[in-house]
């Protein structure tokens, strides 16, 4: 008698690491108090914008599904997908307009740049720099000028500018640290950066809430659901760059640049732990990973400088995604010459 299986299961294997349906599983939950946040304090206008890239980004994969006239199943990396773009949409934005860009611009990529795994582009940061490209007025300016470079004091010259601002909680908060904890190692907290971590008001989502971003890569790190190395080494990169040289070009100052004012600004956390390691862009070597993300850490110094930009990290993202190919090429070289060599040796 001839046997039908309906289902075909892995058991009783299992995955040794979590699979990339669950870890974009495990982002789309932790981004769930972001917009809590954003909820609360009253910026619907982001909500509507996070909302309307995802429903973009689940219809332009439908319409992709159907032009190859494959069947249709919802994947978590699309919602993820919709919902990083839209984290990094400005609340001033007109929905229709993204919607329109967003679902040109991801259907387009899914034949310029392959598929989830295939893309040799991120898709989320592509997509971003058009929506730029179209709306760029929408898009904040930096905040910091040569004229607010001249000294080692950044921040505090943006609060008293109004160009930042300062929680009611800042100051309490930030004396409790000065007493009970920083007062033994000899440092001395300024008022401020309570409020970057907390909330720096940006109306870019994923440029505010900088405590809520790195819990969640604490998360995600501790159980194995994101790439470790790669941000490290991105953001180890940039912030050796922005202390040595941040200050350099407005007065001569060596070793003084603001490493947290950069790391909190310009949605840094956000694009590395997030979007820089995103599937099918980095190299496969930890050796072309460091080069990788190193890249990356130079291009934003390059780019954003000391922080408080908008934009300049997903162009940075944009140009180590074109670096990337080159780089695998080079350790496919590399592999295969010490295969040659291997096989030779045993012969």
């Amino acid at each position: 008698m001839k046997k039908s299986f309906e289902q075909l299961t892995l058991a009783p294997f299992c995955y040794s690491v979590p699979s990339v349906g669950q870890s974009c599983k495990a982002v789309i939950i932790l981004f769930v108090p972001q917009l809590i946040m954003l909820f609360l304090t009253q910026n619907i206008s982001s909500l509507i914008l996070a909302g309307t890239a995802i429903v973009a980004s689940i219809i332009a994969d439908i319409v992709d599904s159907f032009v190859r006239n494959n069947s249709y199943k919802l994947t978590s990396s699309v919602v993820l997908q919709g919902l990083l773009i839209g984290m990094f949409i400005p609340s001033t934005y007109s929905p229709f307009k993204a919607f329109v860009l967003i679902f040109i611009t991801l259907l387009l990529a899914k034949y310029a740049f392959g598929g989830f795994a295939q893309s040799w582009a991120n898709p989320a940061a592509v997509t971003v720099i058009v929506l730029y490209l179209f709306g760029y007025s929408d898009f904040p300016k930096s905040l910091v000028d040569a004229s607010l470079l001249q000294g080692t004091d950044t921040l505090t010259r943006l609060i008293n500018q109004g160009k930042m601002p300062l929680c009611t909680f800042d100051a309490d908060v930030t004396s409790f640290l000065n007493t009970k904890l920083f007062h033994y190692a000899g440092v001395v907290l300024p008022d401020g950066y309570v409020s970057l971590f907390w909330d720096t008001g940006n109306c870019i989502p994923a440029l505010r809430f900088n405590l809520l971003t790195l819990l969640s890569t604490i998360y995600l790190i501790s159980f194995n659901l994101t790439e470790w190395l790669i941000p490290f080494v991105y953001l180890f990169t940039y912030s050796l760059a922005v202390r040595i040289f941040g200050l350099v070009p407005y007065g001569n100052i060596w070793f003084e640049g603001d490493i947290i004012l950069a790391l909190c600004t310009s949605g840094t956390f956000v694009a590395a732990f997030f979007i820089l390691p995103w599937g099918g862009t980095t190299p496969m070597t930890i050796v072309g990973k460091c080069i990788y993300s190193a890249l990356a850490g130079i291009f934003a110094f390059l780019l954003n400088g000391c922080g408080t930009g908008n934009i300049g990290t997903m162009f940075v993202i944009l140009i180590v995604n074109i670096f990337s190919p080159v780089i695998q090429l080079i350790e496919d070289w590399i592999i295969l010459f010490f295969i040659n060599k291997k096989q030779k040796v045993e012969e």
